[in-house]
């Protein structure tokens, strides 16, 4: 199911009165919820500012190209030092720096009928998330959707496993350990230029 966001966004492209591509400038902050043997912890980043281009193809198709969002591993912070250490040798940051959230194009018009079809049902955002060399699909739920003139934002929320990326939760001692699942909320802005 695609989102309410993109079925907006999809809409503005297709109201448009100029034949040019129309560009949103964006950026994201998050957090992540996990838990060890002993207590809950969370953490946060932010992704790289990232651009989403609408363009027709040569069969005159409108579509939304959308561009791969990275956050650097050593971007995250649990406000613990030796916490975050374990978390990059975890991610292997020297190797894997970059974690990548990759998208597929955007057809207004498939998107306009879904969205003619749904009405105001909450939607979900799916993407391919690549931790170190392991890509996997994911599915957010979207939520707190606001679009203007000039902004689009909104709220996402996904759940990932370490070990669906073969990643070995960090421990102290062999004995505290961090929990397999992590709950990841993402705030996004889309700016129109």
């Amino acid at each position: 199911m695609i989102s309410r966001f993109l079925m907006v966004i999809a809409a503005i492209v297709l109201l448009a009165t100029n034949a040019d591509a129309m560009t949103l400038e964006g950026q994201c902050q998050f957090q992540f919820f996990s838990k060890s043997t002993l207590h809950k912890f969370d953490g946060k980043g932010a992704c790289q500012p990232f651009t989403m281009i609408s363009e027709q193809t040569v069969q005159g198709e409108e579509l939304i190209r959308t561009p791969e969002i990275d956050v650097l591993v050593k971007g995250m912070d649990s406000d613990n030092a030796g916490r975050d250490e374990k978390m990059y040798d975890m991610f292997e940051s020297d190797q894997y720096p970059v974690i990548k959230s990759m998208f597929k194009d955007l057809d207004p018009e498939v998107v306009l009928q879904q969205l003619s079809d749904k009405g105001n049902i909450p939607g979900h955002l799916d993407f391919d998330l690549q931790i170190r060399d392991i890509t996997r699909p994911v599915q957010a739920s979207v939520r707190k959707l606001l679009v203007t003139p000039e902004e689009v934002s909104f709220e996402m929320e996904f759940n990932i496993s370490l070990a669906d990326y073969d990643l070995k939760p960090p421990s102290l001692l062999g004995v505290i350990r961090v929990d397999d699942q992590v709950r990841v909320d993402v705030m996004v802005s889309l700016t129109r230029h």
